[in-house]
């Protein structure tokens, strides 16, 4: 029952008609909760609203009784001691309690007070709030790792709101993005979950540096390349970080895989932050081996006995003792989350784009046989030149204008049988190849790459190379041409459905994307060669205009926190090294708010690196997945889609 509590005849606020601004007094201790509407009148104090109280409902207070005042933060209580205080649509706890750590435990309603009316919490959301309350107090924060499409910005601000402390002290949350186009859909979040003015926040750049200033600020959201820069020019020139000399309340590292090597600036910048609480949001902690937990468990301040830092069953515990994890298969019925359905699309290539792969993959397999008999297999150029040729592999099993347009001199130089210019010209890497690699892939290409050649090398014949002159004269590869059949045949079924279409190779996307306009495919791109705005307004466009119905993606630009569940179709033209990746990008489209079925179509091209090679390094990486992080069945049932085990295989005929 809500009572408006009766005006001031002297007080302007009253003459004005705004008498009762201030939302809610609740009573704690009635057995029916009465709520009142009210505000402050000028100099008013505490036991003044206290008395208009007793005034107007004499039977439900008392007056010799002593009431206390608490500003309800969504579930956490702080003590109001001057009517000053309270300000319009503030929600006020009344009770005879003294010590609100004696306050009886509140349960989620008190939370959705601050979440905007239509938001509601699912029972998954609800528990992991509750188990990261509980993580808070017990170790000072810990790792969210649901899986991507889960909620879990949305915990992570409930949790924020719940446990923020009293107006008066000084605690604002930074949060660590990769990008700044998260670090908007994080302000998003805010805008559209939280009831206005609940969560202050700014985006952190050189315009708002000022801001951090203001105590009323409570979520600060910055990029890791931020932190990155500020740390670099705080150990070259001693110059002040606001990020690194700020008290933060908590740190909240999203996409936390970004502090995967102890030996980066960016974990060293992390590292260097000071905050009592500290959280990493994931929903891949282990993506290629355990050492990558080690920034993770340093930065939470979990300690480590170093005799058992590779014992598997140790690291498992650990993570499992400070992680909440659940995953889409886990909550599949709870949750109504539709299956995706997966497709292993396996394509021949033509004779002259089996000319050009094989001729590449016997040179590949002739450097790593050199530089054995000569001792130099570990080293560094060794292995970073055949990294290079397996890219050149990679590339020719996307589109062969990937090598020809960037080499235009190759099929000569090919004719010639001068392996050594070949591979001096294939040998050199630009910018944009340089962003499609990881971390570590240089070292972990030539290892993968060893092993198959122990397997296979000395089986590689010459191919026929008069095949080669062939491709000057071809429009399409086998793998794009599949692709525009999918995307004409798929668009002119249903004109409803729109699809995605992920490759790692920019210079790929944008051949497709010449390809798709000539055919008059409404189409947008997203990739890091893009502004921002124009990536924001390309994302837009996809996501509600119904006439944008593709969306070519680059993966590394693309792969983590976009929400492009309008689509339900995505096509993984190359697939990455981990398959975590992977995940995270089948998780823009596959997500606990997407309506449809979702199908996801993987391409590879038959008998070459794609195949082989590729399901044996996602299959090691997938089986230490699941020995460390999962488990149950559902979490290494999603394993298995992640790397393409179980899904339908078609071989597609490209003469049909």
């Amino acid at each position: 029952m809500t009572v408006n509590v009766a005006g001031e005849p002297n007080c302007a606020r009253c003459d004005r008609g705004d008498k009762n601004t201030i939302r809610l007094v609740v009573r704690s201790d009635a057995e029916s909760t009465r709520r009142y509407l009210f505000h402050v009148h000028r100099d008013e104090n505490l036991q003044h609203i206290l008395l208009r109280l007793y005034k107007e409902f004499p039977t439900e207070w008392s007056k010799d009784v002593v009431y206390y005042f608490y500003i309800d933060m969504g579930g956490s209580y702080y003590p109001v001691e001057h009517a000053f205080w309270l300000r319009d649509r503030d929600q006020i706890l009344v009770t005879t309690v003294e010590d609100e750590t004696q306050l009886p435990d509140v349960n989620m309603n008190a939370v959705h007070a601050q979440l905007r009316p239509h938001v509601q919490l699912q029972p998954h959301q609800q528990e992991g709030i509750e188990q990261m309350i509980h993580m808070e107090r017990a170790y000072r924060g810990g790792i969210l790792a649901d899986d991507m499409g889960l909620g879990k910005t949305l915990q992570m601000l409930t949790l924020i709101m719940r446990q923020q402390p009293k107006l008066t002290i000084r605690a604002p949350t930074l949060v660590l993005v990769p990008s700044r186009g998260l670090g908007e859909q994080w302000a998003e979040e805010i805008r559209t979950k939280t009831t206005y003015g609940s969560l202050l926040y700014f985006i952190y750049s050189e315009e708002t540096l000022l801001l951090l200033e203001q105590p009323c600020f409570r979520v600060v959201i910055a990029t890791y390349d931020r932190l990155r820069s500020e740390f670099r020019n705080r150990q070259i020139s001693g110059v002040s970080s606001p990020l690194i000399d700020m008290d933060w309340h908590r740190v909240i590292l999203d996409e936390s895989n970004k502090i995967r090597s102890m030996k980066s600036m960016v974990t060293e910048a992390v590292l260097s932050l000071r905050a009592k609480y500290r959280w990493c949001m994931t929903g891949t902690p282990l993506q290629n081996e355990l050492s990558e937990l080690f920034p993770l468990f340093a930065f939470l301040e979990i300690r480590i006995n170093p005799q058992q830092k590779m014992n598997v069953d140790y690291i498992s515990g650990l993570l499992k003792k400070h992680m909440v994890r659940r995953t889409k298969a886990s909550l599949q019925t709870s949750l109504t989350i539709l299956p995706r359905k997966e497709n292993r699309v396996v394509l021949e290539f033509s004779d002259a784009e089996r000319a050009l792969y094989d001729y590449l993959e016997r040179v590949l397999y002739a450097r790593i046989k050199g530089s054995r008999q000569y001792g130099m297999s570990s080293d560094y150029t060794t292995m970073s030149t055949a990294a290079l040729l397996y890219l050149r592999l990679k590339q020719a099993c996307g589109h062969f204008r990937l090598l020809l347009d960037k080499f235009p001199d190759l099929i000569p130089m090919i004719q010639t049988r001068d392996e050594e210019q070949v591979v001096a010209t294939l040998d050199t890497e630009d910018e944009s190849e340089r962003s499609a690699r990881e971390d570590g892939e240089t070292a972990e290409a030539f290892n993968v790459i060893e092993s198959f050649y122990e397997q296979f090398g000395d089986n590689v014949e010459m191919p026929d190379l008069h095949a080669l002159q062939k491709l000057p004269y071809m429009n399409h590869s086998t793998k794009v041409a599949w692709l525009i059949k999918f995307l004409q045949k798929t668009l002119l079924e249903n004109k409803l459905e729109k699809v995605v279409v992920v490759t790692q190779f920019v210079d790929l996307l944008m051949v497709i994307s010449d390809i798709l306009r000539s055919i008059n495919i409404r189409h947008n791109t997203y990739h890091g060669d893009m502004s921002g705005t124009s990536r924001m307004i390309s994302l837009r466009e996809f996501n509600h205009r119904p006439e944008v119905r593709v969306i070519l993606l680059s993966l590394k630009a693309g792969g983590v926190g976009l929400n492009l569940q309008r689509a339900n179709h995505m096509v993984i033209l190359d697939r990455w090294w981990n398959p975590a990746t992977m995940d995270q990008a089948i998780s823009r489209i596959h997500r606990m708010t997407q309506n449809k079925q979702t199908f996801i179509h993987t391409v590879v091209i038959k008998d070459t690196v794609e195949e082989g090679l590729m399901d044996n390094v996602l299959r090691k990486k997938s089986e230490l997945f699941r020995s460390v992080v999962a488990d149950n069945e559902n979490d290494a049932g999603d394993i298995k889609k992640r790397i393409g085990h179980d899904p339908d295989v078609v071989m597609v005929d490209m003469e049909d």
